[in-house]
């Protein structure tokens, strides 16, 4: 592999100029810095981030702990820390950790998940990363973190039982309120509640939101409410329950699996979504636009928490005096498709 001294004698430059190039540091002539980026090209170097790092005492580098995956909110949240990172010049090391892969929706009640964590933490401490980004499936208190702790954590999706660190999630008490007002914008004053399992915190800050929303309309809450299971099987018993002698004129579901559930109950009823009776969703999945009619659902900017977890985890590693843990919250928005219409 070729060195950063060989790129400095094919471009008759310093291999400071070199480096300054490659962290855009430099103040050479734009001819100069082309030179030495086609010889880049050409060659195919690559900056041994590690090793510059050891004689830093930095590597550039942050570790990415992933629940899973496979889960919905993964790949976006991700995406938004790759950009923010692409941006400041630093590397993301993932390690997968593919809990619910392994043991299912019930992972996080696994014997085995606080010790995979906690050792998917050693590893990243070993190869001295600057600091650890964990990714989490889903929205809990987290308290496997090691109090010893002593490169910067930032907590994304979630947040940590211990004080002194930092997690950035989604407002989703607001965003359930926001999705309620909506609906009783449309006319509708009894609105139906299909929640996700009783003791999971979307749940808890969703119906928290519902209830909020139905207070300041000045409204009282119609009491049809019924617990499910976050799929579409049980987004449709739910419904079958719920829905059968109703005088419900909407139904507001705290994901959009059950909210398709929900379609299949109305169509199998030859009922139609957003005019014989308004669904909204929660999430906005991909799948959620190729309902029919189009799902109204509350989008979780999951980019957006990425990014704001990549600044907080450098803010943290490049200005540790001025840290001060926090938890930070970023908005939602409220996408308005076709199933809600008029009452």
């Amino acid at each position: 592999m070729i060195t950063l001294k060989e790129i400095a004698e094919k471009c008759s430059v310093s291999i400071t100029t070199v480096s300054n190039i490659l962290n855009g540091k430099s103040n050479v002539s734009e001819e100069t810095k082309a030179r030495v980026l086609q010889v880049i090209k050409e060659t195919g170097y690559r900056p041994n981030y590690m090793a510059r790092g050891l004689r830093a005492s930095k590597t550039n580098s942050v570790g990415l702990i992933i629940d899973d995956l496979m889960e919905f909110s993964s790949p976006g949240i991700i995406d938004g820390i790759m950009s923010y990172f692409d941006e400041h010049h630093y590397k993301a090391i993932l390690e997968n950790l593919r809990f619910y892969s392994k043991w299912g929706t019930k992972w996080y009640h696994n014997k085995g998940y606080e010790k995979a964590v906690q050792q998917a933490i050693e590893e990243f401490v070993s190869i001295k990363v600057d600091g650890i980004i964990y990714v989490a499936g889903h929205a809990r208190c987290i308290s496997c973190i090691p109090n010893n702790l002593n490169i910067p954590l930032v907590i994304s999706y979630a947040f940590a039982e211990q004080p002194g660190i930092s997690s950035v999630e989604f407002d989703d008490m607001k965003a359930a309120c926001d999705m309620t007002k909506n609906l009783i914008k449309n006319g509708h004053k009894k609105i139906a509640v299909i929640a996700g399992t009783k003791t999971n915190i979307h749940t808890q800050r969703r119906l928290e939101g519902y209830m909020k929303a139905i207070k300041e309309s000045n409204l009282e809450d119609c009491g049809h409410l019924k617990y499910a299971n976050w799929d579409r099987e049980s987004g449709y018993e739910a419904a079958k329950e719920l829905l059968a002698d109703s005088e419900c004129t909407a139904v507001f579901c705290f994901n959009d699996l059950m909210a398709a559930g929900v379609y299949d109950y109305l169509y199998e009823k030859k009922l139609i979504p957003g005019k014989d009776i308004s669904v909204a969703g929660y999430d906005n999945r991909t799948m959620s636009q190729y309902l029919k009619p189009t799902l109204t659902t509350v989008e979780i900017p999951l980019f957006d928490i990425g990014r704001k977890s990549a600044e907080v985890i450098l803010q943290q590693i490049n200005k540790p005096e001025d840290f001060e843990a926090q938890q930070y919250f970023v908005q939602c928005g409220i996408i308005e498709r076709e199933s809600v219409g008029k009452n």
